[in-house]
């Protein structure tokens, strides 16, 4: 009688537990290919006046990334890298250069995985480029704030000389301002900045696993 007991107890049990493992939700694991596309938005500014070499940055994905009809990447999932180039030049030796390398993709789910990527793509609003290496530069050529940087000197210079020796003087003391103003542009740094909310775009490697929604 006991083991007739102890046999219906177990019988019942595991009736009971096949409707629970028939309801338990199913993952679909996808591997997402390299060449995949993230659009980011940085929530670490950066800048090759105040960063080194190996400090940290976070950027947040913008639009959800999707493959084969499942979302593998949603919106918000945090993106976290570290720099791993930084230059800070002056416009007579170089362009200054960040160059970020995406290590860990944190979902929204908590799930964390270590990703190889590249910058592609910088913000259209911002004068940094993105060369085929990956790195962020700076323009080499002068920018709008040079220039205006530039006509500041030759007004000053040309109110100085008209001063000093009239109309002749003014054309003599605008050169030398422009002079003055141009040597300053080579010779200081050209810092390049990128700040919180800048848009970037990076692209993966090689595929990487992730569990689909």
């Amino acid at each position: 009688m006991t083991h007739s007991r102890l046999l219906l107890a177990w019988l019942s049990a595991s009736l009971l537990a096949i409707p629970a493992a028939a309801q338990a939700p199913t993952r679909t694991t996808v591997l997402v290919p390299a060449q995949t596309p993230i659009a980011l938005q940085l929530e670490t500014p950066l800048s090759t006046r105040v960063n080194q070499y190996g400090d940290g940055f976070a950027a947040r994905v913008m639009t959800s990334v999707f493959y084969n009809g499942h979302e593998v990447i949603p919106s918000g999932s945090i993106l976290e890298g570290h720099l791993l180039r930084v230059k800070d030049e002056r416009p007579l030796r170089g362009a200054s250069e960040l160059y970020l390398q995406p290590d860990l993709l944190a979902l929204p789910s908590g799930a964390r995985y270590t990703i190889s990527a590249e910058v592609v793509q910088g913000d259209p609003q911002h004068a940094a480029k993105v060369n085929n290496e990956g790195e962020l530069r700076e323009p080499r050529g002068m920018m709008l704030t040079d220039v205006h940087h530039v006509e500041a000197g030759t007004a000053a210079g040309a109110v100085g000389g008209a001063l000093l020796a009239g109309g002749t003087g003014a054309a003599a003391g605008a050169g030398v301002g422009a002079a003055i103003a141009v040597g300053l542009w080579l010779v200081r740094h050209r810092h390049l900045a990128l700040p919180a909310g800048t848009h970037l775009t990076v692209r993966l490697e090689r595929p990487i696993q992730l569990q689909a929604r």
